[in-house]
């Protein structure tokens, strides 16, 4: 029933909660899980603005933050330790964190989705949305929300 289970970070705890979840989930019912992270680019980094440190080339803000979250990706997914039979699959995505995702989700290539919600409510919630509350209403497929409160130990 289950084959690709989509698990969308944003490299906090929460996110490796879910991680860790989900990694069991699909080893229990024999699915690969594609790990993604969606970074906004900021409107001020175009391809125009050059970046030069010392000892290398002049690159562009984009390819820079690029870059970078490449790096964060991997030290995450090391941090995690997750066992070496879990099937993955890791990629980087750009643009709105909750559009990117949907429309990832109507690709047709995942069965279900497992996140985090970081448990903001009242005016932080209000502020900053929740990409979890979106992607439960808009998904065409079944999304599972790891709480706060999970303990990544019991999972």
């Amino acid at each position: 029933m289950f084959r690709s289970i989509l698990v969308p970070v944003d490299y906090s705890d929460y996110s490796k909660t879910s991680v860790r979840f989900a990694a069991e989930l699909a080893r229990s019912l024999g699915a690969e899980l594609d790990v993604v992270h969606v970074w906004d680019r900021p409107s001020y980094a175009s391809d125009a603005v050059l970046v030069h440190r010392p000892g290398e080339d002049h690159r562009s803000l984009a390819e820079l933050i690029r870059t970078n979250a490449e790096n964060d990706m991997n030290d995450f997914l090391r941090a995690l330790a997750l066992p070496p039979d879990t099937r993955f699959t890791h990629r980087l995505l750009s643009g709105d964190p909750a559009g990117k995702l949907l429309e990832e989700l109507r690709q047709g290539r995942h069965d279900l989705v497992v996140l985090g919600t970081h448990g903001r409510t009242g005016l932080m919630h209000l502020l900053l949305g929740s990409v979890a509350e979106k992607l439960v209403r808009l998904s065409p497929v079944p999304v599972l929300t790891v709480p706060p409160s999970a303990r990544a130990e019991e999972v």
